[in-house]
């Protein structure tokens, strides 16, 4: 426990959280429970990615569509794991198109782009990764089995 303190600590320092672009919310490791994240804090990780690769999130007409559920019940469509679409919508074309589709683990914040099959490894996500698996004591799993969850071939 003491790690984690210390830990938190260094990245508050360092002023790593994660900001959403356009309001004031961030990622505080305190508010990170042990059952994992919330939906929320889930995209607030997709966020870092979504930065990462250059995809402009303060342009009005994107926006994250999600999480997605697997049934009626609400139970996740990928379990363990929060999945989104990333779209973007053209109102004076009528027309929309799908940017992405991503899971976020809920344990460890480990995030994948679906379609391609490609796990997101970021300097960035790494150490808020790092905040979520001492927070929650899940580490990352191997690539084989992370590809197994998610569904990749």
């Amino acid at each position: 426990m003491v790690i984690v303190s210390r830990l938190e600590a260094l990245l508050l320092a360092a002023g790593v959280l994660v900001c959403v672009p356009g309001s004031s919310q961030t990622l505080q490791p305190k508010e990170i429970h042990a059952s994992g994240l919330t939906a929320e804090q889930a995209r607030q990780v997709l966020l870092v990615v979504l930065k990462h690769e250059k995809i402009d999130m303060s342009n009005p007409g994107m926006w994250i569509d999600g999480p997605w559920r697997g049934d009626q019940q609400g139970t996740q469509y990928r379990p363990g794991y929060y999945d989104f679409g990333v779209v973007y919508s053209n109102r004076k074309k009528h027309t929309s198109n799908v940017q992405g589709h991503f899971a976020v683990n809920a344990s460890t914040g480990d995030v994948w782009n679906t379609v391609r099959c490609k796990r997101y490894d970021i300097a960035a996500l790494s150490t808020i990764q790092n905040v979520i698996s001492a927070r929650t004591g899940k580490k990352l799993a191997s690539a084989q089995v992370a590809f197994d969850e998610i569904g990749c071939f």
